[in-house]
């Protein structure tokens, strides 16, 4: 990028002095969204693998407990889309890790069914407030900023997050390689889960407005025409590539642990790679995508579809290694693409809203995912066909994507930019001229 491309800062704040694009309050945020991921990212690679080895469940049964764990979600996703315009980020997110905690000593204490899918449920009821959030407050950030950098934006908030879901799985292989239970596993991350609670109250500050949210008050609680057009178009194009990659990624350990007889360590040693290079490929994926919102969700979509042909063509260890490590750059452009598509299409009250009903309705579409790709599991009696299956499906609704962004329209980042250049120099000239 030249440099002149660069956004110039119109006041020179706390808010606008940036470290690798993140101002001191998202950096704070983004460390304590690290602490946050280590309670999920010690045991979630592993849980279906859990379910089905450890706790001795049916493939029907794995299914459920992974629907239920959506339903939690899409629950999750909404209330705290419109709780945190209501109350604001921080406060949400405070008491979003009281539910994580919860339920992850519940899967420690009692891991039966169908109490284990309960307690999934709880954990994931939690951790959807989570998310919504550390989308929301880097989308009233980047507000307050004139729109520059977003799709960067997003993607490194989450880098450490991603650092610590390169190292969870790593440290978790080496307890189990060493005797202790998967169960134990989630005992830790209760602890870290309330670690990550008394780290946002300590840390983390609030990034909208009093006056935003005394605007969002005054508006309905729920709002669905209220977030326009392009919104629902990127909704309903998005949701057939999210219902058939759902289908077969989340079963992706029993693949590797079943079908390719690795071991459970040895998945989670190939899922650091992918966590490790997303740290390296955030910065430049977020830079990427901002020059070309559109083409960047297109690649990202095509790139996953790719990656899941190939796990039903190739099989061991070192193929794993590398297909974890390619899957990094489409994650990252589509975490850059799609936050950016969905917050820019919304006004700045409607935010977390945007936020919390976009991952509420395609958490839809992944709640029949998970069933229907057990139903396919089950059918076929085999995960590779799923694969299969699941790829193509996806190619085929690329198209619909492509044709749902084509029809969108998104605001010009680079004119409101200069709009409030132009406006702060007016005013610095008047001031001029009075004194």
């Amino acid at each position: 990028m030249p440099p002149d491309a660069e956004p110039i800062p119109v006041v020179m704040t706390g808010r606008s002095r940036k470290v690798l694009g993140l101002n001191m309050n998202l950096w704070r945020l983004a460390i304590v969204t690290g602490i946050a991921q280590f309670s999920m990212s010690l045991w979630a690679w592993e849980f279906s693998i859990f379910l089905e080895f450890d706790v001795g469940l049916l493939r029907w049964q794995i299914g459920a407990a992974l629907s239920i764990g959506t339903l939690a979600m899409i629950i999750g996703f909404m209330a705290s889309g419109i709780i945190s315009d209501f109350i604001g980020r921080k406060n949400t997110m405070v008491i979003s890790f009281i539910p994580m905690a919860i339920g992850l000593l519940g899967m420690w204490l009692n891991p039966i069914w169908p109490f284990v899918a309960i307690e999934y449920g709880v954990v994931y009821f939690g951790w959807a407030s989570i998310l919504v959030i550390t989308t929301a407050i880097p989308a009233d950030e980047i507000q307050a900023d004139g729109g520059s950098n977003s799709a960067r934006t997003f993607t490194m908030v989450l880098m450490p997050a991603f650092l610590v879901d390169g190292i969870s799985p790593v440290l978790a292989g080496v307890l189990l390689e060493n005797g202790y239970s998967a169960s134990f596993l989630h005992l830790i991350a209760s602890i870290g889960a309330v670690l990550a609670l008394v780290a946002t109250f300590a840390f983390v500050r609030e990034s909208l407005d009093k006056e935003i949210i005394k605007k969002a008050r005054k508006g309905p609680i729920i709002t669905i025409r209220g977030l326009g057009k392009n919104f629902w178009k990127f909704v309903i194009g998005i949701a057939g590539c999210i219902f058939f990659l759902r289908s077969a990624f989340p079963y992706l350990g029993n693949l590797v642990v079943g079908e390719w007889a690795l071991t459970d360590a040895q998945y989670g040693y190939a899922w650091a790679f992918y966590s490790l290079t997303s740290v390296i490929v955030l910065y430049f994926a977020g830079t990427l995508a901002d020059r070309n919102v559109k083409a960047a969700q297109i690649v990202a979509l095509l790139g996953n579809a790719i990656i899941a042909l190939l796990f039903s063509v190739f099989q061991g260890f070192w193929v794993l290694v590398t297909l974890n490590i390619a899957w990094a750059l489409p994650v990252a452009l589509w975490i850059g693409a799609e936050n950016t598509i969905v917050s820019g299409s919304v006004t700045e009250e409607k935010k977390g809203r945007a936020l919390g009903t976009y991952r509420y309705a395609t958490s839809i579409a992944g709640f029949f995912a998970f069933s229907f790709g057990a139903y396919i599991w089950e059918i076929s009696d085999s995960l590779t066909f799923l694969y299969q299956f699941a790829g193509i499906g996806t190619l085929l609704f690329i198209i619909v994507m492509a044709l749902a962004l084509n029809s969108i329209e998104l605001p010009d980042r680079q004119k409101e930019q200069k709009g409030l250049l132009k406006a702060s120099t007016d005013v610095l000239n008047e001031d001029t001229e009075t004194s």
